[in-house]
């Protein structure tokens, strides 16, 4: 509605002194750049009326009121309406009183001995438009939430549906593997096979092979999605990963007419991983180099030394046609695949170096490449020394990165009685069990352990909890012996900034446990 071209704003005046009321409507008449409608309610009860009958733009409210005062009368309209933008009146000019009217509705703040003509316009058309701002600010929040919520279950749908299609592949795979196995082995059929039936059958079990991959690929990036991808790091050894693949490498080699070779000192120190993570990775990379590799194919598998870093490298070198400097930093890419010159017709998704990086991460690794066009690739990845001391030092560095400097770190201690050493391992399989994730666990005795984890002093007990429940229901499941009780104990929190206080703990701890074991 207009005036002579002039907007006018509804205004509900809500002041119980007349002499007041006069004064307030005489300022906002003087205004000659905004036409006012004024409502007048003289109490609560008032006002309630007004408001139920018809709609205002703004409402200018006298706190002290024969029902009510202060912010309590703040509190009570607004209960009658919380859409309406309110000015907020008084005769005290309380800065404290200010800022809790805002905090609890109001949209500006005046004493009476303010009312001037520009002033209460001025808070008068703010307040309006503040108020017209917050409410487009929550739709817009509605409507993100509502699309985030969307993508949720979009996102959830899609795990879900990998998840399912992957276990589904597992069965006919698992078929296809076997009755080839036995037809390869001569164990069924009557006639032997030739030498061209033989090969057929290699490539169908390589080519399940592969498949086989990309299922573990898919669920590999499911479970880093939803954050349930842990590592059961432990003390291992190259040659034990390496044994662990070498079924699946040097038959995949074998049927590409690829020559792998492995240069692998016998003195390698331990290392700190996941070995099985340790053996995706590897998979992984010399899969990709045999699909990529010349014509004669060569890829060598070797392991060396970093004593300065306290970490072994391990790495793939292929003699194929290399990858130019631009593109290195692509191939890590989801979903991404260069156009290289291969004679493998299986190109996969795309996933296998992504999720290699993945995985050497969360063997507190790294993982790099170097390329020579014309010459071929190297990519190579870390494992720490299994020293104690030097892996959490670079767990707590790999957490300043990832959680910021203000994370915690603690070291719990879990201890059982002395049992017998079947016993102590189960407890050792279990504690690697129940906190699997981004946790260190030392196994310090056979009947101590260390457990580092990013956690607070208040997360502290919920953690020592959550070991108790897990034993409690172990226990009620397991048809043999149960769990002996594993006491937990808080040895410290830590700043990750306070790495060599943290270290010096460990230290003597880690010094006691093996003088006790001596």
């Amino acid at each position: 509605m207009t005036h002579d071209n002039i907007p006018t704003t509804r205004v509900l005046l809500v002041e119980d002194d007349a002499g007041d009321r006069e004064l307030t409507r005489l300022a906002l008449e003087k205004n000659a750049s905004q036409q006012y409608d004024i409502m007048v309610a003289a109490n609560l009860q008032a006002a309630a009326d007004q408001l139920r009958d018809a709609t205002f733009d703004v409402l200018v409210l006298d706190l002290g009121l024969p029902e009510s005062s202060g912010l309590e009368t703040l509190d009570r309209v607004r209960k009658l309406d919380d859409q309406v933008p309110i000015v907020v009146l008084t005769d005290f000019c309380d800065e404290q009183a200010a800022l809790t009217s805002l905090g609890r509705g109001a949209q500006d703040y005046l004493p009476k001995s303010n009312l001037a003509v520009d002033s209460l316009s001025r808070s008068i058309r703010y307040a309006i438009h503040r108020h017209q701002l917050r409410k487009e600010l929550a739709h817009t929040n509605d409507l993100l939430k509502q699309k985030n919520d969307h993508l949720a279950r979009l996102c959830d749908t899609a795990q879900q549906f990998v998840d399912n299609v992957s276990h589904e592949f597992r069965t006919p795979l698992t078929v296809i593997k076997e009755y080839v196995s036995l037809l390869r082995d001569g164990i069924v059929g009557t006639a032997p096979l030739d030498d061209e039936q033989l090969r057929f059958l290699d490539v169908v079990a390589d080519r399940a092979a592969d498949l086989n991959t990309m299922v573990d690929d898919m669920l590999d990036i499911s479970k880093l999605e939803a954050g349930l991808l842990g590592a059961w790091r432990r003390n291992t050894t190259v040659a034990e990963i390496v044994n662990r693949v070498r079924p699946t490498l040097e038959p995949k080699a074998a049927v590409k007419g690829v020559e792998l070779q492995l240069s692998l000192p016998d003195d390698l120190p331990e290392v700190y991983c996941d070995p099985e993570k340790a053996g995706r990775v590897i998979i992984n990379l010399v899969v990709n180099a045999i699909k990529f590799c010349g014509r004669p194919g060569k890829v060598e598998l070797w392991a060396r030394t970093d004593t300065a870093a306290e970490q072994l490298v391990i790495g793939v070198t292929d003699n194929g046609p290399g990858i130019e400097q631009d593109k290195l930093a692509e191939i890590f890419e989801r979903f991404r695949q260069l156009d290289r010159a291969s004679h493998d017709s299986c190109k996969g998704f795309g996933l296998g170096l992504s999720i290699a990086s993945e995985l050497v991460h969360l063997n507190l690794g790294e993982l790099s490449v170097s390329s020579e066009p014309g010459v071929g690739s190297t990519f190579s990845f870390t494992l720490p020394y299994a020293n104690p001391l030097a892996v959490v030092q670079r767990y707590v560095s790999r957490l300043a990165v990832t959680m910021g400097d203000h994370a915690a770190v603690s070291v719990i201690e879990c201890c059982v009685p002395e049992e017998p050493l079947t016993t102590s391992d189960d407890v050792n399989s279990f504690l690697n069990y129940v906190l699997i994730g981004n946790n260190l666990l030392f196994r310090t005795s056979p009947t101590r352990w260390l457990l580092v984890l990013p956690a607070a002093d208040a997360e502290l007990r919920e953690r020592l909890d959550e070991i108790e429940e897990a034993v409690h229901e172990a226990n009620r499941n397991r048809p043999c012996e149960p769990l002996p009780a594993i006491t937990a104990e808080s040895l410290g929190t830590w700043n990750v900034t306070d790495t060599e206080l943290l270290v010096a703990t460990l230290t003597r701890v880690l010094d006691s446990a093996e003088a006790c074991h001596a």
